[in-house]
């Protein structure tokens, strides 16, 4: 007669699954103990327990065996390996009998028999979660972006900016200047001189038309007061020429203060280290991933207002936090960058800056128009050839008197002196042109936006926080070969591993985990499976599941 020293504990309330999709990390005596915590019946006078045979003969009544879906059970006469496994059906056999039909539960079971490998694991919990340090891409839907914070850096309005004429010529008289023809280490075919005011720009430009020089002005543009590194301050008084309201041409002096701007290398430091801090929230929303505060979820954008924008990853800088430079150099318009420093998480040289191709370029500052008097240009210009023609003319008057020839009433003089009234008359028409030229730059200058707009981008606090859930209970997508993190939360893990990895082996000296069970386990991990640690809070992902 075979031994009856076997024993079943049939109980309730287990939450798992046969599906395994939640599943325990618990020993197989941590497991018992939740067996007997949980018990209804149990008994040790049966005989040996198949476990593959999938159904057993109880003396349990079939009311306590109907409150139960759970079961545990060791033949102690062969091994003290227990077996738990999950109650499929009840049979009623009679008022003192039933049978039970179970399943094996081998992740339970089998929890303690074998030991990991390294293998491609997909998802998981991991290990470490600092701002910037997973960013494998997810293919999650992350919806619209919006703006949490905007900042303006780099503004320039009128009173930060100077006029700067860019001309081939310079008055006589103005002591002091020495010239230089390079700017920002570039050479130029023009001189600059910058005014701070506009009264001194003004007097400058009617000053040098009136001397007949309006076409040495190569230029007139708006330029921001720190990039116009003075050689030699000036002040001067031109005297030049004059239109008066009622026509006529007279001398007046034109006062001006002055820069004559230097050679300059270029390089705007009035910011100093333009430092750009980390959202706390996106779009109102914490999230405890923090997987969430990289790209693209969370970004910064860059604008110059023109239509030029960049796009910065807080993680592509060290520490996470963007630091940026402004650099410029004069030219027409202005060229003016911003780049970041420390970027793409290398640390920027005295040689070298990683970020500099990363950078932005500013709008153009305003190219200003300005008009010349083309009558009182014109009179100047004529000056010394209309007083030799004037001479010329007098001496041919004398000579025709003399002789009684009819140069004068056939045409000849007078005619010429007609003509001359008429051209003139002619030119005294012609408006003051409308010279240089003129672009959009204006419309950001004039709403002093002549500057970098800082848009801090995140998406919207709905799919944050749906993001955030999703990845709470799934954890992150890794695609990384290593041993996969089981047990490094305090309540629960998720663990994907690829389609034909293995997630380990058998390793137990005194008992051996059959062939189909241990590849039953690894496809359980190939569909996933969430690894609780405590039993009593299966489902609860309201908890509190952060690094330990």
């Amino acid at each position: 007669m075979g031994l009856r020293n076997s024993e079943i504990i049939i109980c309730r309330n287990i939450k798992l699954d046969k599906d395994y999709k939640n599943v325990l990390s618990y020993t197989e005596s941590e497991m018992l103990t939740l067996c007997r915590q949980n018990a209804v019946a149990s008994a040790t006078d049966y005989s040996f327990i198949r476990k593959e045979r999938g159904y057993i003969k109880t003396s349990f009544s079939y009311t306590d065996a109907l409150k139960c879906n759970y079961l545990a059970f060791q033949n102690k006469d062969y091994s003290n390996k227990w077996f738990f496994a999950f109650i499929d059906d009840i049979e009623y056999l009679s008022d003192g009998t039933c049978a039970i039909n179970y399943t094996v539960d081998i992740f339970s079971t089998w929890w303690d028999y074998w030991v990991q490998e390294p293998c491609l694991v997909l998802r998981e919990h991991v290990l470490s979660d600092n701002i910037g340090e997973h960013t494998f891409p997810e293919n999650l839907e992350h919806g619209p972006y919006m703006c949490n914070n905007y900042t303006e850096i780099g503004g320039y309005d009128v009173e930060q900016c100077y006029t700067v004429v860019a001309t081939t010529w310079l008055p006589t008289n103005t002591p002091g200047l020495t010239p230089t023809q390079y700017y920002g280490g570039v050479f130029s075919g023009v001189y600059m001189i910058a005014f701070p005011t506009k009264t001194d720009a003004t007097n400058f430009l009617l000053a040098i038309d009136g001397l007949g020089r309006a076409s040495s002005i190569v230029a007139v543009f708006m330029a921001p007061a720190n990039i116009c590194v003075p050689n030699t301050s000036f002040q001067a008084d031109l005297v030049s020429k004059a239109n008066n309201m009622d026509g006529t041409i007279v001398d007046k002096t034109y006062h001006i203060n002055a820069l004559f701007i230097g050679n300059n290398n270029g390089v705007m430091s009035d910011y100093g280290d333009i430092t750009v801090s980390i959202n706390n929230t996106l779009n109102g929303y914490t999230p405890k991933n923090k997987k969430l505060y990289s790209w693209p979820y969370n970004y910064l954008l860059v604008t110059n207002h023109v239509g030029g924008n960049a796009e910065f990853h807080y993680e592509d800088f060290i520490g996470n936090t963007p630091i940026f430079n402004i650099i410029g150099v004069l030219s027409v318009g202005c060229s003016i960058k911003l780049y970041p420093k420390n970027y793409n998480l290398i640390a920027d040289s005295p040689t070298s800056n990683p970020g500099f191709n990363s950078g932005i370029i500013a709008a153009k500052f305003p190219v200003c128009s300005y008009k010349s008097d083309s009558f009182v240009n014109w009179m100047t210009q004529q000056t010394v050839n209309r007083t030799m023609s004037k001479v010329s003319t007098a001496t041919k008057i004398v000579s025709t008197l003399a002789t009684g020839t009819d140069d004068v009433t056939s045409g000849g003089l007078f005619s010429q002196q007609a003509n001359y009234v008429s051209e003139v008359y002619e030119h005294s028409l012609v408006a003051p042109q409308a010279m240089g030229s003129l672009n959009g730059a204006e419309v950001t200058f004039a709403r002093n936006e002549q500057n970098f707009g800082f848009y801090k981008m995140s998406i919207k606090e709905e799919y944050a926080r749906k993001l955030d859930a999703y990845f709470n209970k799934f954890g992150y997508q890794v695609n990384e070969i290593k041993l996969a993190e089981q047990t490094t939360r305090p309540y629960w893990n998720f663990v994907q591993i690829g389609s034909y990895e293995n997630i380990g082996y058998s390793n137990n000296n005194n008992v051996s985990i059959p062939a189909n069970d241990m590849e039953n386990i690894n496809k359980i991990y190939r569909n996933g499976v969430t690894i609780w640690h405590d039993h009593a809070n299966i489902g609860n992902y309201s908890l509190d599941n952060t690094i330990v």
